[in-house]
Protein backbone atom coordinates (compact mmCIF):
# COMPACT_ATOMS: atom_id res chain seq x y z
CA UNK A 1 0.00 0.00 0.00
CA UNK A 2 0.99 3.32 -1.18
CA UNK A 3 -0.23 6.38 1.31
CA UNK A 4 0.93 9.49 -0.31
CA UNK A 5 -0.19 12.82 1.89
CA UNK A 6 0.52 15.75 -0.18
CA UNK A 7 1.57 19.06 2.29
CA UNK A 8 0.12 21.61 0.60
CA UNK A 9 0.74 25.60 2.00
CA UNK A 10 -2.44 27.29 1.41
CA UNK A 11 -0.21 30.82 1.98
CA UNK A 12 1.28 30.31 -1.02
CA UNK A 13 -1.58 29.44 -3.27
CA UNK A 14 -3.12 31.96 -5.63
CA UNK A 15 -6.75 32.36 -6.17
CA UNK A 16 -7.89 29.26 -6.90
CA UNK A 17 -10.71 27.88 -9.79
CA UNK A 18 -14.72 28.95 -8.44
CA UNK A 19 -15.69 25.20 -9.68
CA UNK A 20 -14.18 21.88 -10.23
CA UNK A 21 -14.36 21.99 -13.64
CA UNK A 22 -12.38 25.24 -13.37
CA UNK A 23 -9.35 24.21 -11.25
CA UNK A 24 -6.08 26.64 -11.34
CA UNK A 25 -2.88 24.65 -11.64
CA UNK A 26 0.06 24.82 -8.93
CA UNK A 27 3.57 23.63 -8.58
CA UNK A 28 4.05 20.63 -7.08
CA UNK A 29 4.44 20.05 -3.18
CA UNK A 30 6.40 17.78 -1.46
CA UNK A 31 4.55 15.34 -0.02
CA UNK A 32 4.79 12.38 2.86
CA UNK A 33 5.05 8.61 1.37
CA UNK A 34 4.76 6.55 4.09
CA UNK A 35 5.44 8.84 6.90
CA UNK A 36 8.46 9.89 4.31
CA UNK A 37 8.94 13.13 3.31
CA UNK A 38 9.99 13.32 -0.43
CA UNK A 39 10.47 15.85 -2.84
CA UNK A 40 7.35 16.89 -5.03
CA UNK A 41 8.97 15.38 -8.52
CA UNK A 42 9.62 11.69 -6.77
CA UNK A 43 8.44 9.56 -8.98
CA UNK A 44 6.46 6.84 -6.48
CA UNK A 45 7.06 3.26 -7.80
CA UNK A 46 3.74 1.14 -7.24
CA UNK A 47 3.43 -2.73 -7.52
CA UNK A 48 0.82 -4.44 -9.63
CA UNK A 49 -2.12 -4.23 -7.93
CA UNK A 50 -1.17 -2.10 -5.23
CA UNK A 51 -3.26 0.02 -3.67
CA UNK A 52 -2.54 4.20 -3.39
CA UNK A 53 -4.57 5.81 -1.36
CA UNK A 54 -4.32 10.30 -1.21
CA UNK A 55 -4.41 12.59 0.73
CA UNK A 56 -4.15 16.51 1.49
CA UNK A 57 -2.93 18.15 3.80
CA UNK A 58 -1.95 22.13 4.73
CA UNK A 59 1.85 22.18 5.45
CA UNK A 60 1.18 24.67 8.34
CA UNK A 61 -1.50 22.37 9.76
CA UNK A 62 -3.85 25.63 10.13
CA UNK A 63 -6.81 24.71 11.60
CA UNK A 64 -9.14 27.01 9.95
CA UNK A 65 -7.88 25.49 5.99
CA UNK A 66 -9.41 22.44 5.07
CA UNK A 67 -8.24 20.34 2.16
CA UNK A 68 -9.39 17.64 0.25
CA UNK A 69 -8.41 15.34 -2.87
CA UNK A 70 -11.59 15.57 -5.64
CA UNK A 71 -10.08 14.90 -8.27
CA UNK A 72 -7.95 11.97 -10.59
CA UNK A 73 -6.73 13.50 -14.22
CA UNK A 74 -5.49 10.68 -16.26
CA UNK A 75 -2.74 12.62 -18.27
CA UNK A 76 0.03 10.55 -19.92
CA UNK A 77 0.87 7.12 -19.12
CA UNK A 78 4.42 6.02 -21.29
CA UNK A 79 4.82 7.91 -24.20
CA UNK A 80 0.65 8.06 -24.59
CA UNK A 81 -1.90 11.09 -23.73
CA UNK A 82 -4.49 9.22 -21.98
CA UNK A 83 -8.05 8.73 -23.32
CA UNK A 84 -11.27 8.28 -22.35
CA UNK A 85 -11.42 5.11 -24.35
CA UNK A 86 -8.38 3.77 -22.60
CA UNK A 87 -9.42 4.63 -18.90
CA UNK A 88 -12.73 2.77 -19.33
CA UNK A 89 -10.59 -0.57 -20.51
CA UNK A 90 -9.75 -2.70 -17.94
CA UNK A 91 -6.92 -3.95 -19.71
CA UNK A 92 -5.41 -0.48 -20.82
CA UNK A 93 -6.03 1.49 -17.76
CA UNK A 94 -3.00 2.34 -15.30
CA UNK A 95 -5.34 2.31 -12.41
CA UNK A 96 -9.04 1.27 -11.94
CA UNK A 97 -11.62 3.40 -10.63
CA UNK A 98 -10.72 5.83 -7.95
CA UNK A 99 -13.01 6.01 -5.04
CA UNK A 100 -13.38 9.18 -3.02
CA UNK A 101 -14.75 8.57 0.79
CA UNK A 102 -13.69 9.91 4.08
CA UNK A 103 -11.96 8.49 7.44
CA UNK A 104 -13.45 9.68 10.96
CA UNK A 105 -10.81 12.45 11.99
CA UNK A 106 -10.39 13.13 15.77
CA UNK A 107 -12.81 13.90 17.77
CA UNK A 108 -11.85 17.34 19.83
CA UNK A 109 -13.46 18.12 23.03
CA UNK A 110 -15.19 21.31 23.10
CA UNK A 111 -16.85 22.81 25.90
CA UNK A 112 -19.67 26.06 25.69
CA UNK A 113 -21.54 27.61 27.79
CA UNK A 114 -25.16 26.83 29.05
CA UNK A 115 -27.52 29.42 27.58
CA UNK A 116 -28.07 31.37 30.78
CA UNK A 117 -28.90 35.09 29.71
CA UNK A 118 -29.32 35.92 33.22
CA UNK A 119 -27.00 35.00 36.03
CA UNK A 120 -27.29 35.90 39.43
CA UNK A 121 -25.26 36.20 42.73
CA UNK A 122 -25.08 33.36 45.14
CA UNK A 123 -23.39 31.75 48.16
CA UNK A 124 -21.03 29.60 47.04
CA UNK A 125 -21.51 26.32 48.88
CA UNK A 126 -20.86 26.29 52.48
CA UNK A 127 -19.01 22.54 51.24
CA UNK A 128 -16.25 24.32 49.80
CA UNK A 129 -13.25 24.32 52.00
CA UNK A 130 -12.13 27.76 51.00
CA UNK A 131 -14.10 30.52 50.67
CA UNK A 132 -17.04 29.00 52.02
CA UNK A 133 -20.34 31.28 51.99
CA UNK A 134 -19.03 34.14 49.47
CA UNK A 135 -20.67 35.47 46.67
CA UNK A 136 -20.14 34.06 43.41
CA UNK A 137 -21.74 34.64 39.96
CA UNK A 138 -21.21 31.72 37.15
CA UNK A 139 -22.07 30.52 34.24
CA UNK A 140 -22.04 26.61 33.94
CA UNK A 141 -20.63 24.69 30.92
CA UNK A 142 -21.05 21.29 28.87
CA UNK A 143 -18.55 19.42 26.77
CA UNK A 144 -19.49 17.71 23.92
CA UNK A 145 -17.76 15.48 20.56
CA UNK A 146 -18.03 17.12 17.77
CA UNK A 147 -17.30 14.09 14.73
CA UNK A 148 -14.84 15.41 12.08
CA UNK A 149 -13.70 13.91 8.48
CA UNK A 150 -10.53 13.25 6.90
CA UNK A 151 -11.28 12.96 3.24
CA UNK A 152 -9.30 11.04 0.45
CA UNK A 153 -9.14 9.37 -3.01
CA UNK A 154 -7.93 5.97 -3.70
CA UNK A 155 -7.26 3.51 -6.46
CA UNK A 156 -5.49 0.17 -7.40
CA UNK A 157 -2.87 0.20 -10.17
CA UNK A 158 -3.02 -2.38 -13.21
CA UNK A 159 -1.84 -5.53 -12.72
CA UNK A 160 -1.48 -5.79 -16.41
CA UNK A 161 0.48 -2.79 -18.03
CA UNK A 162 3.63 -0.90 -17.15
CA UNK A 163 4.78 2.78 -17.25
CA UNK A 164 5.61 5.96 -15.94
CA UNK A 165 1.91 7.60 -15.15
CA UNK A 166 1.94 11.58 -14.87
CA UNK A 167 -1.43 12.09 -13.36
CA UNK A 168 -3.19 15.19 -11.97
CA UNK A 169 -4.27 15.32 -8.56
CA UNK A 170 -6.96 17.79 -8.25
CA UNK A 171 -7.73 19.04 -5.07
CA UNK A 172 -10.56 21.77 -2.85
CA UNK A 173 -9.44 23.95 -0.30
CA UNK A 174 -12.19 26.33 2.17
CA UNK A 175 -10.73 28.87 4.19
CA UNK A 176 -14.16 29.81 5.34
CA UNK A 177 -16.63 26.37 5.35
CA UNK A 178 -18.73 28.39 2.69
CA UNK A 179 -16.80 28.73 -0.48
CA UNK A 180 -14.71 26.51 -2.03
CA UNK A 181 -11.56 27.14 -4.21
CA UNK A 182 -9.96 24.39 -6.99
CA UNK A 183 -6.42 23.70 -7.92
CA UNK A 184 -4.40 20.73 -9.26
CA UNK A 185 -0.88 19.63 -9.84
CA UNK A 186 0.75 16.80 -11.73
CA UNK A 187 2.82 14.55 -10.23
CA UNK A 188 3.61 11.20 -10.85
CA UNK A 189 3.74 7.07 -10.32
CA UNK A 190 5.28 4.67 -11.48
CA UNK A 191 3.71 1.65 -12.26
CA UNK A 192 5.45 -1.74 -12.12
CA UNK A 193 8.94 -0.67 -12.17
Amino acid sequence: MAIINFMIDSTKLPTGGASINTPVAVGHPPFLLNGKLQQPEYQVPVKEGEQVIIYTSEANQLTSVKLAPCGIIAHQFGPKLCTVEMMKDPALRPFDIPDFDMDPGPQPDFIQFVDNDNPQWQPTPSSWSNWANNPIISEDVKASLVRTYVPFTSFNVSKLVSGLLQYGMEFAMTKDGKTVQYFYFDPYLLINP
